[in-house]
């Protein structure tokens, strides 16, 4: 099973005995069971230089070996969906599965001949389509061999922090990963603005990262979850309000014509501009205006995440001032402009 993914790999246990090592993939609704002392002997071969398979000659070559794990893992499917958590006892293994509010039980002892059964932990209520969103948003067996859900890059439709190469735009120029809030209301979609909308790319999304044809209703579902999520208030508030510092900050960020580009509520103007970030291919590219709504929870920054910080953003990669006036800012001015942006 080389060629199928095991997507979402959430929890992580080991048999009191130490004989296994159980991984739930939340994605693929599935355990997998290691034999852990084979696990151990062959990583201990690789780290002393010997080869373990054709590809595994050096412990560099363990994350992209795909069949690394041939001969000491086993793959049991659950009869629920979304695994997470895991708990053993004995030779049982116990799964909170999400999605389907229940409790999956495996047997994994391979004398016992391994059977999930799953057992609910509240009445089946009909489905709405924002759950059943939901629910595909992170599926990864909708995706060509399993590989992916759309949660592996966007947890909980957020963002991983992590840049990605993906095809839309061309080859060699990665992007950060983006936030899904209010995805469907600030169009256009991914940072070049590729996408016109956010429709466009759920649907695109599907057929090319995902590699497959879903029925329309689908990527309707999708679009519904999406629509429903709602920003989470930031934790540099102070009992729901903006401090003094942010308040102060709040007068910069007009001050400094951060406004012009990022007007409240969206804090997005909805267009495209060149701020001087663009390097190598990306020289003179446009990029799309981003919300600054939960900005406090997706560094790192700019297309390319080349900004750890807010402040970053607003001094070592703010070229002639282009990305808002904050050149001639006091290091207390910045630090108050910082705070109110972390506040959205």
């Amino acid at each position: 099973n080389v060629d199928l993914g095991a997507a979402n790999p959430w929890g992580v246990v080991c048999t009191s005995d130490g004989r296994f090592l159980c991984v739930s993939h939340a994605g693929t609704h599935e355990v997998s069971v290691i034999d852990r002392s084979s696990l151990h002997e062959k990583l201990a071969k690789v780290t002393s230089g010997e080869p373990v398979t054709e590809v595994s000659i050096s412990p560099e070559d363990v994350p992209n070996d795909l069949a690394f794990l041939v001969s000491i893992r086993r793959r049991l499917k659950l009869e629920g969906e979304g695994p997470r958590g895991l708990a053993v006892i004995g030779s049982r293994v116990y799964a909170a599965e999400y999605f389907t509010d229940s409790l999956g039980i495996l047997d994994i002892d391979p004398d016992n001949h391994p059977r999930a059964k799953s057992v609910s932990l509240k009445p089946t209520a009909p489905i709405s389509e924002v759950r059943r969103g939901e629910m595909l948003f992170h599926d990864a067996t909708a995706c060509f061999q399993h590989w992916q859900s759309c949660s592996s890059c966007h947890p909980d439709a957020r963002v991983d922090g992590l840049n990605w190469d993906l095809l839309n735009d061309g080859m060699g120029n990665p992007k950060n990963t983006k936030n899904m809030l209010l995805a469907h209301q600030t169009p256009p979609a991914m940072s070049t603005g590729i996408r016109g909308d956010a429709e466009t790319a759920v649907r695109a999304g599907i057929r090319f990262i995902f590699f497959t044809v879903r029925p329309e209703e689908d990527a309707e579902a999708i679009d519904a979850y999406l629509k429903s999520l709602e920003p989470v208030p930031s934790p540099h508030l102070v009992n729901g309000e903006l401090s003094e510092s942010a308040q102060r900050g709040k007068a910069i960020f007009e001050k400094a014509r951060c406004t012009v580009c990022h007007p409240a509520p969206l804090f997005t103007d909805l267009k495209q501009y060149d701020v001087g970030t663009g390097v190598g291919n990306e020289e003179n590219q446009l990029f799309d205006t981003p919300t600054l709504v939960e900005v406090w929870r997706t560094a790192p920054y700019l297309y390319d995440g080349r900004a750890a910080t807010i402040e970053d953003v607003l001094t070592w990669h703010n070229p002639n001032d282009r990305h808002g006036e904050t050149s001639g800012l006091n290091q207390d001015q910045i630090a108050d402009l910082v705070e109110y942006v972390l506040s959205q």
